[in-house]
């Protein structure tokens, strides 16, 4: 972290510059609810708003029609990224798709043509990235992802084209990796006993657009504009009940708070069969960890801020249950769907492949390569480590990652949540794009 500021002192201050980026990182690493539609840049459902350098492969396969490589004249260069290629002596990772449980590259051809659908759909002309130095255009992006498809058949047997059909973009600063899961909760369909806990559709009254300049959820009540409701009028003052907002029940109130951080979840019905439901809107008010919350109280030491420690102290103390809830002010609301959770993109996200990002750092949909280290499930538990070296996919966003942070999609159950709630590691990450679509502009 940059202070654009020279330390002369050294000793006391030094110390408390470390402990303040420290705490800068904490925060940092804290999901704000709405991770798979976190920025809902549109309104939401229900809410009202030239040279030839020779052949790809001197191996290339028999029958192959990979078209001949053209090398770029000159490689951006940015504040952000910085080039990889043969003719600077850059040497890119090795992919290794086995490590994403994958078993071949074809694998990737659904969740790519994903991407690329939604990248068909933004303004060809206009800048998919825009940096000092460096600009991408929906076009180019599109390009990429279509020559990656092109190249998936050939992948396996010939895992070095990529590295010769494609720009490897690194990132200057490392960023933070965290993950995320789709959690299954208790819950009915009806009112039962047992399934007391209501889990609200998007409410009628919430807007979303601009006000005084700024855009964002709202209601207007008597014709002033005011901010949507907050967990404690939702959750303490029951404002929503009565108005047929219910789309399923709960078993426990923290389930649905922790489902509302994820962003989306898996109902698991008395009957023993399951429901999803996905991101509908928030309230748009600012997110507080609940274990932090606890921690600032005195309630719940350091170390042990995690959803089943927060579960504990809750179980022994369910009187101060919703009114510690309710300072973290944020709201999701949910939709009843039979589909996979979405990513923002509109598509459904893929495990160990799909990617939340900063849309102003990585473009939504786009290729990337990347590097981490992340722990492993054993009885319910993560332990050591293990390195996934694959293929990501730029497909959703989170209030809270911002910058050069990463978001890994760990997939869908509670079997997945020690790997998914345990990851905080550098990655190493690189920016894909086709040679061709930096030639053709």
């Amino acid at each position: 972290m940059r202070t654009g500021k020279r330390v002369v002192r050294a000793g006391w201050l030094q110390v408390g510059l470390l402990a303040a980026v420290c705490l800068v990182m904490l925060a940092a690493c804290v999901k704000e609810p709405g991770v798979f539609r976190g920025e809902a840049e549109t309104p939401p459902e229900g809410a009202q708003t030239d040279r030839v350098v020779g052949v790809c492969s001197p191996d290339a396969p028999k029958g192959a029609t990979l078209p001949p490589v053209r090398e770029p004249a000159v490689l951006p260069v940015c504040d952000l990224f910085f080039p990889l290629s043969g003719t600077n002596g850059g040497k890119p990772i090795d992919i290794d798709i086995k490590s994403q449980g994958l078993t071949s590259w074809t694998a990737l051809a659904s969740p790519v043509q994903r991407s690329l659908e939604y990248a068909l759909n933004m303004p060809q002309d206009r800048p998919a990235l825009a940096r000092p130095g460096m600009s991408l255009t929906w076009a180019q992006v599109v390009r990429s992802l279509e020559e990656f498809l092109d190249l998936l058949p050939h992948l396996d047997e010939h895992p070095e084209l990529l590295s010769n059909r494609f720009v490897w973009y690194g990132m200057h600063k490392k960023p933070l990796m965290t993950g995320y899961y789709t959690p299954e909760i208790e819950a009915s369909l009806t009112r039962q006993p047992g399934y007391e806990y209501p889990i609200y559709g998007v409410p009628s009254d919430l807007r979303y657009g601009t006000v005084r300049g700024r855009r964002g959820f709202y209601r207007v009540e008597k014709g002033r504009v005011l901010p949507y409701y907050e967990r404690a009028d939702m959750d303490v003052r029951r404002v929503l009940d009565g108005r047929g907002l219910e789309i399923a029940w709960a078993r426990n109130p923290v389930d649905v708070f922790y489902m509302q951080v994820e962003g989306a979840g898996r109902l698991r019905l008395p009957d023993g069969t399951s429901r999803n439901v996905l991101y509908g809107a928030k309230n748009g008010r600012p997110f507080r960890s609940l274990g932090l919350i606890l921690h600032a109280k005195g309630l719940l030491p350091r170390g042990k801020l995690s959803k089943e420690h927060v579960k504990g102290y809750f179980a022994k103390h369910p009187e101060k249950m919703f009114q510690l809830m309710a300072e973290n002010r944020s709201y999701v609301f949910f939709r009843l769907e039979d589909t996979p959770p979405e990513g923002t993109i509109g598509k459904p996200l893929t495990p160990m492949v799909s990617l939340a990002t900063d849309r102003k750092l990585l473009p939504l949909g786009s290729l990337l390569a990347f590097r981490a280290e992340i722990p492993q499930a054993q009885n319910g538990r993560a332990v050591g480590k293990r390195t996934v070296a694959g293929i990501g996919l730029a497909q959703d966003t989170g209030s809270a990652i911002r910058g050069p942070r990463l978001d890994y999609y760990i997939g869908e159950g509670n079997e997945v949540e020690p790997v998914a709630s345990s990851i905080m590691t550098e990655a190493t990450v690189y920016l894909l794009i086709s040679k061709e679509a930096l030639i053709n502009g």
